[in-house]
Order: C-alpha cells, then sequence, then structure tokens
C-alpha cells in the first residue's frame, strides 16, 4: 500500500509568511526613509557651515591686511595698503565680495542676514560680524570676531 504525501505549503503557512514579510518591508522602509531625512538635514547643515566658513577664512585674510576697515548698514567696506577698496555685502540673499571691480559671490540663496560693526579701542581694533545663513527649516547663526592691532 502506498501513501500519498502531499508536499508543499498550507494556505495558512502562506499567508504566515505573507504577513511577516509585509511588516519586515515597512519596517525596513521606515528605518531607510528615516535615515535618509536625517541625512539630509546633516547635509544641509554641513553645507551651510562649510559657506559660513568660507566667509569667515576670507573676511578675516582682507581684513587683517587692512589699512583702514568702515562699515555702512549690512556693507562692510576694507581698504588696503596698496589702495585697493573691497566690499563684503548682503545683496538679496547672497552674500557678494567685490575686489577691484570683480564680484564674487561667496554663498548664493542661503544668506537671512549680514550685520557688522567695528570698534576701536586706541591701537586696537574688532570687527564683529554676525551672518544668518537660512536654508529651508535649517538656520545657522554664524558670529564671530576678527582682532585687530595697529
Amino acid at each position: 500500500m502506498k501513501t500519498q504525501r502531499n508536499s508543499g505549503f498550507t494556505l495558512v503557512e502562506l499567508m504566515v509568511g505573507m504577513v511577516s514579510a509585509a511588516v519586515l518591508a515597512v519596517v525596513f522602509s521606515a528605518v531607510v526613509i528615516y535615515g535618509y531625512r536625517g541625512w539630509k538635514e546633516l547635509q544641509g547643515q554641513a553645507d551651510m557651515q562649510a559657506d559660513a566658513d568660507v566667509v569667515m577664512r576670507t573676511m578675516d585674510q582682507i581684513v587683517r591686511a587692512a589699512s583702514n576697515v568702515t562699515w555702512s548698514g549690512s556693507t562692510l567696506t576694507v581698504g588696503l595698503t596698496n589702495a585697493t577698496t573691497q566690499t563684503f555685502t548682503k545683496t538679496g540673499s547672497n552674500f557678494v565680495w567685490v575686489a577691484s571691480g570683480t564680484t564674487s559671490v561667496l554663498i548664493t540663496n542661503r544668506v537671512a542676514s549680514f550685520v557688522c560693526g567695528v570698534t576701536n579701542f586706541g591701537d586696537r581694533a574688532t570687527v564683529s560680524v554676525a551672518l544668518k545663513l537660512a536654508s529651508g527649516y535649517e538656520t545657522l547663526d554664524m558670529p564671530f570676531s576678527i582682532f585687530l592691532r595697529n
């Protein structure tokens, strides 16, 4: 007498397997989406910090070589000893550096505000700068000071 063996899965086993796979797919997609959003947020912050760093280093280098520094509103004007004048200003949402008639945009579409001031203390001066960048919902306040000695 031969007994017939049924091979395969029952309907209940198939349903349990499909539900398990669906739950795993939902959990995996949630982890991937959350990770991607966090990565994009960090990338935006890193880009703004890199932009602010470029501005800070450029301004520091130019201001330290200056013979005189003045400001008017949101424009910082730097006079150099070789008679060239350079300015840093916020134009729209861009941060612009003008040197020898050449305009360079240091930051594009991210500048929310730019405020500067110059304080003189006898043979010392301080150039204080507050730069605020914004991209989407992210903002970065970048205050810095450049200390000079005559």
